[in-house]
């Protein structure tokens, strides 16, 4: 063997074990972490594989610097079932009970436990009905996909005498779960990337940063702040609204489809379902805040605030549909919520203002319907 050859011998034979050495190293620091993390796991995520994990017993302190409208110091507290609200009572059975189902626009994740619209309206509802336990179960995020996932892991089995769903806006143009609601029963493992997801603690902690830097980066609601100008008009022709509203067409039917399902779940475990159609500041009119035309406003490129409401309207739409065939309860907010920036922060989010305005408006509509549906639960009953 010449001396050249001999060389490269010990170059590849220090090769391989810097390389044996790497992975060693990982291998060890992933089992020593692996085994850290089930012992101890200081991250509290509400996924774990394609599982809802909830976060229970929780409190979130957070502080606003960049929002002026909203709270400087915000407090987010979870109770012992993982949900925004009082803890469960011990006679569950013999309270009015009430869960909200949601996305973001539910949780009111930047609003304080107390300024919260389902908060409100527990305390509004209070007035007129007696022993009313109301909990927010609203989850950043979430859409159809993942209110299915919930109600059939936790709320089921709690069984409230009612569910509210404020849906449309996370299931725009959405044909299918994504990571982070996908309908996977527990235990049952489709493939190897997620029975490691759901078995590894560290595989589940990188993909968990991971969703938190894309939901940072794509839908931080304290980082981006919406600046109503009056000179950030758009004008688009007609053909691209009707391009954009017949595209919604490949997505609607699902959503019907899911839609009655959740229903379906409901009515089959005895709990009445009331459908909240999802309400958005732009598409109608002039912001009397800022003098800003809403159907003019350019949302971002290519997508007006008249365009927008449109095609949130084609989801709306829909839920108006399904409660009209199903004859479930409609509280159609969509259309009673006032369009105007003192009751926004963003397109879709609400101020303090604005929860308190959404609370108003459901309470009076829901009222309504547990006189109808609930009236030994109504201080204003007749004694029998």
């Amino acid at each position: 063997m010449t001396n050249n050859n001999k060389k490269a011998e010990k170059k590849i034979v220090k090769y391989v074990r810097k390389l044996l050495y790497i992975l060693y190293f990982f291998g060890f620091v992933f089992i020593a972490l692996e085994i850290f993390l089930r012992l101890y796991n200081p991250f509290h995520f509400r996924l774990k594989g394609d599982r809802i994990i909830l976060p229970v017993d929780q409190k979130t302190t957070i502080y606003n610097s960049i929002n002026p409208k909203l709270d400087s110091i915000i407090v987010n507290t979870r109770n012992a079932l993982g949900f925004r609200g009082p803890d469960k009572p011990l006679n569950f059975e013999d309270h009015l009970s009430i869960i909200t189902v949601g996305g973001s626009t539910t949780e009111c994740k930047f609003l304080n436990d107390n300024k919260t619209w389902p908060f409100l309206l527990g305390v509004a509802l209070g007035h007129g009905f007696k022993n009313i336990w109301l909990n927010n179960a609203g989850l950043d995020g979430h859409s159809t996909f993942g209110h299915q996932v919930l109600l059939n892991d936790y709320i089921i089995r709690l069984h409230p005498k009612i569910v509210t769903f404020l849906v449309g806006i996370n299931d725009v143009e959405s044909d299918q779960p994504s990571f982070h609601d996908k309908l996977n029963t527990k235990g049952a493992y489709p493939d190897l990337k997620h029975f490691i997801a759901e078995n590894s603690e560290v595989i589940n902690l990188v993909i968990n940063f991971s969703r938190g830097w894309r939901a940072q980066k794509l839908n931080n609601t304290t980082q981006k702040l919406l600046v109503l100008k009056k000179d950030n008009d758009i004008v688009l022709p007609d053909s691209v609204y009707q391009q954009r509203l017949n595209d919604q067409n490949k997505y609607l039917p699902n959503y019907q489809k899911r839609i009655e399902q959740l229903m379906d779940t409901c009515i089959k475990h005895g709990i009445e379902p009331v459908l909240i159609t999802q309400p958005n500041l732009f598409g109608i009119g002039t912001d009397s805040a800022s003098g800003v035309n809403l159907e003019t406003f350019k949302v971002e490129p290519g997508l007006s605030g008249r365009l927008l409401w449109k095609i949130l309207e084609e989801y709306n739409d829909v839920t108006r549909k399904v409660c009209a065939q199903k004859n479930i309860p409609l509280i159609d907010l969509a259309h009673l919520m006032p369009k105007n920036s003192i009751y926004f922060y963003d397109a879709s989010h609400f101020t303090n203002a604005g929860a308190q305005k959404v609370a108003d408006i459901i309470a009076q509509q829901l009222k309504n319907i547990l006189e109808k549906d609930f009236p030994s639960y109504s201080l204003n009953a007749s004694p029998q």
